[in-house]
């Protein structure tokens, strides 16, 4: 593992090894993953910088080593990973990979992201915020072995979550890329939250990754959700009645990006609260309809029909979200519909 770049994670007290280079490790205490010479330095330097939040380098002569630790912290400064370089004296020090912290705030159903997580989606300046709606959070994914299991750990999340998967998005660019993204549970105030890291594993920097198999599961999934032009579908969640992502296209003057301005950012119309609750109440039956007005991103509302069905993501059937298909609305005012 000398001369290579060692991604390590440390959300919690112990810190432990993500990857070495590009290769994902499964989170690895650090006594396991590393040698007893480097072990000593490692511990060290990671200390150092959680203690300090600063990049910390040492050139020793007497053990012919030189040590680089960085920090990578969220928005609030917390360290939540720390880039880790041994070599000797005369070796040259290689290019880092890309990351970023992030954190899920579960309850409020928003993500703040850093301006490093940012360039590894290649996102243009004008569109980085430090604080983003879920959706945003999870606009690049495109292909992930693991959605259901992973979007049902983020439902039941606690404090003893640990969770790790590989991914691949598609970056502002268009340049698709594989990355391992790690997370741990936790709280703050009174509040459950995801805190993570994302790691781009792809070789090169700007290189397209290998378009991955396509699965029999996905086939159906398109085919299911094709449902002709002007039909848009998300994946809401029924205990905040937020969206987690849009399962393809997103739908055109819908606001669902955060702007800063709560009278332009995504909201359901208040005198429809209700409505989307007795849907959200209904799919436990059954597909649910309803008309409700979203807002729109010229900071008015607009009239959607909505039609919700259950998705349970585990064997847990406790543990599901909805899938909701929107459409402009044919006629009628705000209602519902629903057959047990």
């Amino acid at each position: 593992m000398r001369g290579e770049w060692l991604l390590i994670e440390c959300i919690r007290h112990e810190a432990t090894v993500m990857a070495v280079g590009r290769t994902p490790i499964g989170l690895e205490p650090l006594d396991t993953a590393l040698g007893a010479q480097q072990l000593h330095t490692a511990r060290l330097a990671i200390s150092q910088v959680r203690a300090t939040g600063q990049r910390w380098e040492e050139f020793s002569r007497s053990r012919d080593e030189h040590v680089i630790a960085e920090p990578i912290a969220n928005v609030l400064g917390m360290v939540h990973g720390v880039r880790l370089w041994i070599g000797t004296l005369d070796d040259q020090v290689p290019p880092r990979t890309r990351s970023g912290a992030w954190d899920w705030n579960l309850d409020k159903m928003t993500a703040l992201a850093t301006d490093e997580l940012h360039a590894l989606y290649a996102v243009p300046p004008e569109r980085r915020r430090t604080e983003i709606s879920r959706v945003s959070s999870l606009r690049h994914v495109t292909a992930a072995e693991d959605p259901a299991e992973a979007l049902a750990a983020a439902l039941s999340a606690d404090q003893s979550l640990v969770y790790q998967s590989t991914w691949q998005i598609t970056r502002d660019d268009q340049v698709r890329r594989d990355i391992n993204w790690a997370a741990r549970g936790g709280m703050v105030g009174n509040q459950r939250f995801l805190h993570g890291l994302t790691h781009d594993i792809t070789e090169g920097y700007d290189e397209d990754a290998p378009l991955p198999p396509r699965t029999f599961a996905e086939a159906l999934v398109d085919a299911d959700l094709d449902g002709g032009p002007d039909v848009y579908y998300a994946l809401v969640d029924l205990k905040t009645l937020t969206a987690y992502r849009w399962l393809g296209a997103e739908m055109p003057g819908v606001a669902w990006e955060l702007t800063g301005d709560p009278a332009h950012d995504p909201a359901l119309h208040p005198d429809d609260l209700s409505i989307a609750r007795q849907i959200a109440r209904a799919v436990q039956y059954g597909p649910a309809t309803g008309t409700v007005r979203l807002r729109d991103t010229s900071g008015g509302w607009l009239e959607v029909d909505v039609e919700a069905k259950r998705l349970v993501l585990t064997h847990t059937p406790e543990i599901a979200t909805a899938l909701v298909e929107i459409t402009r609305p044919g006629s009628g005012n705000p209602g519902l519909t629903a057959g047990e």
